[in-house]
């Protein structure tokens, strides 16, 4: 049955914004009439309309400051009423909150995906975390189902809100458009990372691996694909020997990605993070932090390898430079479990299971 689809979003950006793109493409190409509301940020791709289908309409309504928020609720509130809509997608935390308290009252079907909830973060105290779970049990006021990302958030939606069903659907990644194009063994020494220059990535924790693998003479070269506001840390990165390339365009992140060996992601918490799927289907060996996300996505040893502090993730480039069959049989296991594991396919059959669910 055919439906109207409506996807409330403020962050428009990195890995909330990909996953936005699949699954509302996805479903506007199975006939669903779909309706994107969104909210532009300093980050949001200028070109955001070419990253759907033209049947899909696009609702610009700026959700920044006190002002707009109160219109936002009013404004959403009436977009939805005269769409005679099927259900409604709220995406991260702040639509998540918004949206709810909008469709109070509406008799309409609500999924939240809060692409890591927000009281997951590790950069937050305990009063802070408390006040992201009290908002959490506010904006459940309205009856509204939770996609967890991963298995790890979901375990963490259940703890603190157990009064609201939770289901989980893991992230997804196009297979084919991040299809390996280059043997393993014909790569740059290279370890790469995408995303935003952030305290959630740990640039810190990154700058310190490369300083370590560099004083040992490794062989390796350091990237940082992506930038953003923290000077400091961006001084800390390139002081290290980190070459740090600012945003680039999809096409040249899938090159980058197909010519190096290694995908290093430091960060302190994650939903599941799709940048780290793309690299595993471009042949990169990931070599994550055990942060909540991360180890949702491998298996230590197995299909990538997972670390807690530089030392042991300097002792795998070590490793994996001195046995290169060792990279290449990661990698190579590492591609075929991301294939397998987060194709688009198993995504949207997914998701299509729960919109056609009776309330």
């Amino acid at each position: 049955m055919k439906k109207n689809i409506i996807h409330v979003v403020e962050s428009t950006a990195t890995g909330t914004l990909s996953m936005i793109k699949v699954l509302a493409n996805e479903q506007s190409k199975q006939g669903h009439k779909v309706t994107i509301v969104y909210s532009k940020r300093p980050e949001t791709p200028s070109n955001i309309s070419d990253l759907f289908l033209t049947e899909i309409q696009l609702i610009n309504l700026q959700m920044s400051g006190i002002k707009n928020k109160l219109l936002t609720i009013f404004r959403l509130r009436k977009i939805v009423e005269s769409n005679s809509t099927g259900c409604v997608f709220l995406h991260s935390s702040f639509a998540g909150f918004i949206g709810r308290i909008a469709l109070l009252g509406i008799d309409v079907r609500c999924f939240y995906i809060p692409h890591c909830i927000s009281f997951m973060r590790k950069d937050i105290n305990k009063i802070q975390k408390q006040v992201f779970i009290f908002l959490e049990w506010l904006g459940s006021i309205k009856k509204c189902d939770y996609i967890a990302c991963s298995e790890s958030e979901k375990v963490e939606i259940q703890k603190y809100i157990p009064f609201r069903e939770t289901h989980l659907v893991e992230n997804a990644v196009d297979t084919v458009l991040w299809s390996n194009q280059l043997p393993w063994l014909e790569r740059k020494n290279q370890v790469i990372t995408v995303g935003q220059i952030r305290l959630q990535k740990n640039p810190e924790h990154f700058a310190e691996i490369c300083r370590l693998s560099k004083s040992l003479n490794l062989g390796f070269d350091f990237l940082w694909v992506g930038d953003g506001d923290d000077l400091k840390a961006k001084d800390l990165l390139k002081n290290a020997g980190v070459n740090v390339l600012g945003w680039k365009k999809p096409d040249e992140v899938r090159k980058l990605l197909s010519e190096s060996k290694i995908y290093l992601s430091t960060a302190l918490w994650e939903g599941l993070p799709v940048s780290p799927i793309e690299a595993m289907l471009s042949g990169c060996v990931a070599l994550l932090s055990d942060c909540a996300g991360n180890r949702d996505i491998i298996l230590n040893e197995e299909n990538g390898f997972s670390f807690t502090n530089s030392e042991q993730a300097v002792a795998v480039l070590n490793r994996i430079q001195n046995d290169e069959t060792l990279g290449l049989n990661i990698s190579s296991a590492g591609e075929q479990h991301a294939k397998n594991h987060f194709n688009l396919e198993r995504y949207i059959v997914e998701m299509n299971r729960l919109i056609d669910k009776d309330k």
